[in-house]
């Protein structure tokens, strides 16, 4: 049984969760607390934005629970198969992007209003960019993290005692077997989209702190937009390329320009911050 595993697989899991704690590491060493420019970002933000990953995880997993099945259901038998994946596919975007756009904008709100009632002025969360910034990683890296860990000790117990195989039914076995059987570069896939979606994760939170800063919705939409993006095609590629090794191609190529994306979008935050100050005065207040 052993020898049918591949146990550079563990490279996956295990890489996830070096990649977000890399992240935190490198931001938290890199980033300024803002105004000083010099000081370590306070590991609170960090903290903060796992907090509001798991907000955001929350009622995904109730819908998927409760409503995401029976809903699937009704458009296949109302639409047809295409239609059916294609209203998933919006559904399960615009899930990801309102729920978790909306928990990293709803936690800048409460900042700002407690940075208001301690006497700041409004449109201040009482932290700048590189906190904001700070706020995605964690959100990004608790995702990989919490994502990586299951995985890596449910591999790790697999392979160092491969018996504990004998207790599953048949195609619980078949499905372990495909899993833990794959190539190498799976597991550097898994990685490598990590990467990348932290970058989704810290650009939409950015968006997300610059609609309270500027007092402008359109950012928070435009964070929507870009998360909804990256998951929208996920049920289409997974039916029309399922089991083949071209899905993880794809599927790994797209992740990688929305991460781009997002990073071209982080290193110009200066720049679209300063487009919607400037807006600000004709645009409508909160």
């Amino acid at each position: 049984m052993s020898a049918m595993l591949n146990p550079w697989l563990i490279l996956g899991p295990s890489g996830m969760i070096i990649i977000g704690i890399c992240a935190i590491l490198f931001w938290r060493r890199k980033g300024k607390v803002n105004g000083t420019g010099e000081g370590k970002i306070p590991f609170r933000f960090f903290v903060l934005g796992g907090i509001l990953w798991t907000a955001a995880i929350i009622p995904k997993l109730v819908m998927d629970y409760a409503i995401t099945q029976p809903l699937y259901l009704w458009w296949f038998s109302s639409v047809g198969p295409l239609g059916g994946l294609i209203l998933l596919g919006i559904y399960v975007g615009l899930r990801t992007g309102v729920f978790e756009c909306g928990a990293a904008y709803l936690g800048f709100r409460v900042m700002e209003k407690r940075e208001i009632s301690g006497g700041g002025s409004a449109g201040s969360p009482g932290i700048g960019y590189n906190e904001a910034i700070a706020v995605g990683v964690g959100f990004g890296a608790s995702e990989a993290i919490v994502l990586g860990l299951p995985s890596l000790l449910q591999m790790v117990a697999i392979f160092l005692n491969p018996s504990v195989l004998s207790g599953l039914s048949p195609d619980q076995l078949a499905i372990i077997e495909s899993q833990l059987s794959q190539p190498t570069w799976a597991a550097v896939a898994a990685v490598w989209e990590r990467a990348f979606v932290i970058l989704v994760h810290v650009f939409a939170t950015a968006l997300a702190y610059a609609a309270v800063v500027q007092r402008r919705l359109l950012l928070l939409g435009y964070a929507i937009a870009y998360k909804s993006a990256l998951d929208a095609p996920i049920p289409l590629l997974q039916a029309a390329l399922a089991g083949s090794a071209y899905y993880i191609v794809i599927t790994e190529a797209f992740v990688a320009i929305m991460g781009l994306i997002g990073l071209l979008g982080i290193l110009n935050m200066d720049r679209i911050a300063s487009t919607s100050a400037n807006d600000n005065s004709s645009s409508q207040q909160l």
